[in-house]
């Protein structure tokens, strides 16, 4: 009933990569650095970087001198271009179930229900699309 871990690695893992380009220190930087120096798992983070690869986010390089880097720059990265990639639409809030008791009150009260929690999903993800990685690594790099 909650977003995975996944999203929150993607960031972290997002940041780093920006970061270390940013400062000149690497043009890929390989998963290994990446799941080592963030302590995450490597097939969690290969899972991540499939994910942001087919997103269109990052790009790899195969070989000694490969790894990933981001394919697209920091200010046109929101958090919900990540949030997408990594959750797949999946919603946060389960909101289809069949109640035993029928009626016009809990049918209502289903709709209720429903609507508050898709509202209040939808407000993250109205929230998400106004941060790119640039405005988290200048708030980060104060």
């Amino acid at each position: 009933m909650s977003y995975s871990l996944s999203f929150t690695q993607t960031l972290f893992l997002v940041l780093y990569v920006a970061d270390k380009i940013q400062q000149g220190m690497f043009e890929f930087i390989s998963t290994q650095q990446i799941s080592d120096d963030l302590n995450i798992p490597p097939s969690s983070a290969g899972s991540i970087l499939r994910r942001l690869n087919r997103a269109g986010l990052i790009e790899t390089r195969e070989g000694a001198a490969g790894g990933v880097r981001l394919a697209v720059a920091p200010e046109n990265v929101t958090l919900l271009d990540l949030f997408h990639a990594i959750e797949q639409e999946r919603p946060l809030f389960q909101t289809q179930f069949q109640m035993s008791v029928t009626g016009t009150k809990p049918t209502r009260a289903q709709v209720v229900v429903r609507d508050i929690l898709n509202g209040a999903e939808q407000a993250m993800k109205d929230h998400f699309s106004t941060v790119t990685v640039k405005d988290m690594m200048e708030a980060i790099n104060k």
